[in-house]
Parts: structure tokens; C-alpha cells; sequence
């Protein structure tokens, strides 16, 4: 009973013990926040290079002398406002892209008016055949063949039949899911 009682004894001390050692540890808990100063105040804006009243002329400390050569105020302006001096790059770019337009629009025009031409050429000679040819009868005869005519009494009486003659409406298939 004595090794017994020494085996229950261990036992529970085995228990105790890895409790006490398996268990995961606690976390150690954050340090709170430093309180807010409330007196504290931002550092001051970074100062500009220029500031706004040293950029206007009454600050410059010399008089800027005029440009020898510079081209007068008054001349030819783009759309934006730009002087421009006949010769440069954008005024013969610009120039050579309208000459190319209106040659454009030349070409169009000429080919619309050539394709009237041969239309009514065609039409002339298709209408001299048809003529010579006899084919302007036989035309309105076969289309009067193929599609009468109808006035509205006439559609008004094929509706009619229609109803009469065709499947009962509840025999009509309306829906693809329904069946018949």
C-alpha cells in the first residue's frame, strides 16, 4: 500500500508540474499611450523659395532691359495666343496640313461627282435596253404575279379567316415551355 500511495503522490506532482510548465505564457501587456499634448503645437510651414509678394515686379531690385531683336507684341497669334513669325516649323506644318485637307476634299468631291456621271449613264443605258428589249412589261407583269394588291377590306377578311379557319386558341403554342 506504501509504493501505492508513493505512485498517487508522484503522479499528482507530475500533473502540478506540467500544468504549470506546459501552459502557453501570458503576453506582456502594452505600455498605454503617452498622454496627448495638448499644448503642442505644429512646426511652422516650410518657407517657399520665392515667396508670392517677391514674385510680382515691384520687388525686382534692377530694370530689365528690353530685347534686342524680340519680335513685337502685335503679330500673328495661334489659337493658344502665341506670337508666330511666318516660316517657323508649326505655321509651315500647319500650312502643309491644310493644303493636304483641301486636296483631300478636292479628290472626294471629284469622285462623287464621277460616280453621279456613271449612275446616270447607267441608268440611261439600262432604260434604252429595257425599251428595245420589251423587258418593262414582262417587269410589272411578274411583280403584279408574285404580290397582289390588298385593300384594307381584303386584309380585314383575311384576318377574319384566319380565325375562323385556323387552330383553336387553346391549341396555340405561345410559350416554348408549356406544353402543348
Amino acid at each position: 500500500m506504501d509504493s501505492s500511495i508513493w505512485v498517487i503522490i508522484l503522479f499528482a506532482i507530475m500533473a502540478i508540474l506540467s500544468d504549470k510548465l506546459g501552459k502557453k505564457k501570458t503576453p506582456k501587456r502594452m505600455p498605454p499611450f503617452p498622454p496627448r499634448d495638448v499644448d503642442r503645437t505644429l512646426p511652422p510651414p516650410m518657407p517657399e523659395p520665392w515667396g508670392k509678394a517677391e514674385r510680382g515686379e515691384k520687388n525686382v531690385p534692377f530694370e530689365i532691359p528690353d530685347i534686342k531683336g524680340a519680335p513685337l507684341p502685335q503679330g500673328m497669334t495661334d489659337e493658344g495666343g502665341i506670337y508666330r513669325e511666318p516660316g517657323t516649323k508649326m505655321q509651315d506644318m500647319l500650312e502643309a496640313y491644310r493644303e493636304e485637307m483641301a486636296d483631300k476634299a478636292r479628290a472626294a468631291a471629284y469622285e462623287a461627282q464621277r460616280r453621279a456621271e456613271e449612275a446616270a449613264i447607267r441608268a440611261e443605258e439600262e432604260a434604252v435596253y429595257a425599251q428595245q428589249a420589251g423587258l418593262a412589261k414582262k417587269k410589272t407583269a411578274r411583280r403584279a404575279a408574285i404580290l397582289p394588291q390588298f385593300t384594307p377590306d381584303q386584309v380585314q377578311q383575311a384576318v377574319v379567316m384566319a380565325e375562323i379557319l385556323g387552330r383553336p386558341k387553346a391549341y396555340r403554342h405561345h410559350s416554348p415551355y408549356r406544353r402543348r
